[in-house]
């Protein structure tokens, strides 16, 4: 993975920055992803708050265009963007936009479909977790498959000695925001790492 981050909790009242960051995905559809990022906080110094604007363009050849942008008011002040990787084919660009509170880290996958120029972002929060038996399991994200979904992983827990084994892969069907559990035989072909 590879990516940034930043505490939103450093900007005063009616503070802004910005951030930027490059990740290079080398394939026949993009050679670079460059992520901006403008951070404020519309708050008062009693009750803080985090606005942030992302736009995610992509380079090829030399030639710039704005894939898309998104806007959020995230609940936590530590915030990022990593580059999963591409699928397989390369046709599916997966970027996590977390966010994360204390050992709280919640995951919006957005997929890029390079061939439609359409995107969609997801929000997994703790909708596998929550399923789970209380073990302070974390999800994590795996990769995007050559149809745009995204695998989701949740390993066995750090946090304690035995009886929460590891829960496996599950996929999240970014067109109907549903998540299932994959049987080890059904495990979809995923993401090619960014080298």
């Amino acid at each position: 993975m590879k990516g940034m981050e930043f505490d939103c909790a450093e900007l005063g009242p009616g503070a802004s920055q910005s951030y930027e960051q490059t990740f290079q995905v080398r394939n026949k559809f993009v050679s670079t992803l460059v992520v901006g990022v403008e951070a404020s906080n519309p708050g008062t110094s009693k009750a803080p708050k985090c606005h942030v604007k992302w736009t995610v363009t992509a380079k090829l050849l030399g030639r710039s265009r704005v894939l898309f942008q998104h806007e959020n008011d995230p609940e936590y002040p530590t915030n990022g963007v990593a580059f999963d990787g591409t699928s397989p084919d390369g046709t599916k660009l997966l970027l996590d936009f977390f966010t994360a509170g204390g050992d709280y880290t919640g995951h919006r996958p957005a997929v890029y479909d390079l061939t439609t120029n359409t995107w969609q972002i997801r929000d997994v929060g703790i909708r596998v977790t929550e399923k789970l038996p209380r073990c302070d399991y974390f999800t994590m994200i795996q990769g995007v498959t050559d149809a745009g979904d995204v695998v989701l992983y949740v390993p066995k827990s750090i946090y304690v000695d035995k009886g929460c084994p590891d829960q496996g892969e599950w996929v999240l069907n970014m067109k109907t925001d549903a998540i299932t559990r994959v049987d080890k035989a059904d495990a979809p072909p995923q993401t090619q790492p960014s080298r």
